[in-house]
């Protein structure tokens, strides 16, 4: 009998035990989701990577991280990337509720050990106080390999190349006045000649013109032969060499009138004359080694 009622007491004490922690646990749960929700957490997540592993000084390389804000309210500032502490970037941002956003930056690498790293600045929104955590991401270390040497073949074209930008660049004026100077009596001898043949065709022309009836015309009580010989004579003298002429001018005027044609005119003669000049000293060469010895 005692048994029994033990029995029973012991089990209504358990069961008394499980209604209490049930009723505890009802309480205790809303508690913490209300605190979660009326405090929810924004910042970085904490991580920050490289675009790259291997990194050679002199190369460039973006650093990225993520942010969030898992809050009901806007956040905006500023993302500062740092390498050694030393800021090398700035990113503004700005997040709504339950966003996320990549945020990067470009560094030219040194070489060396360096650790790289990044914060939040200047935040700015409702409840940022509160909401607002992990500030900072993470550090991580990265090693910047020195640039091999260059190969002697790329250290001589270096040498080269600079050498052949500083003379140019020393020698650029005095070339650019001379060509200048040179261009400039150039285009003044092919005005000087353009007005010489223009002139030359304006004075030929009314000659030619009043010619033509004195050739064919014979003088009054000259007989028909008389008149078929001055005819020929005329042909035969003056009139073919001034058509000849005139065209001639003619020519050089449209030559001259184009600075195109003038100038390939130009070129084209000096390249014959210095063909001339060329096949003139070979021969000279050639004869003063076939010359007998005294």
């Amino acid at each position: 009998m005692n048994r029994q009622l033990l029995t029973r007491f012991a089990w209504l004490a358990i069961g008394g035990a499980v209604v209490t922690s049930l009723l505890l646990l009802q309480l205790i749960i809303p508690a913490i989701s209300l605190a979660d929700t009326a405090e929810p957490s924004a910042g970085f997540a904490p991580s920050i990577w490289m675009s790259r592993a291997q990194v050679v000084a002199g190369e460039s390389v973006n650093i990225f991280t993520v942010l969030y804000n898992s809050s009901d309210n806007s956040l905006s500032g500023d993302v500062v990337f740092a390498v050694d502490g030393a800021s090398i970037g700035t990113k503004n941002f700005t997040l709504g509720a339950g966003e996320t956003q990549i945020v990067s930056a470009a560094w030219v690498a040194k070489s060396g050990n360096h650790t790289v790293s990044a914060r939040i600045e200047n935040a700015a929104g409702a409840g940022v106080n509160a909401s607002l955590v992990n500030q900072t991401t993470g550090t991580i270390s990265i090693s910047v390999e020195s640039p091999p040497p260059p190969s002697p073949t790329a250290q001589v074209l270096n040498t080269v190349t600079s050498a052949i930008q500083t003379g140019v660049a020393s020698t650029a004026p005095a070339i650019a006045g001379v060509a200048g100077s040179l261009y400039g009596k150039t285009e003044a001898l092919r005005e000087q000649a353009k007005t010489a043949l223009q002139k030359q065709l304006a004075e030929n022309a009314p000659a030619d013109a009043s010619a033509k009836p004195k050739q064919t015309a014979g003088t009054p009580g000259s007989g028909p032969a008389e008149a078929g010989v001055s005819t020929a004579g005329a042909d035969e003298g003056t009139p073919l060499v001034s058509k000849a002429l005139r065209y001639m001018a003619a020519a050089g005027l449209a030559v001259v009138s184009s600075r195109t044609l003038f100038y390939i005119s130009l070129a084209l003669m000096l390249l014959i004359l210095i063909k001339i000049v060329r096949a003139f000293l070979r021969e000279r060469r050639r004869g003063g080694r076939h010359l007998p010895l005294d």
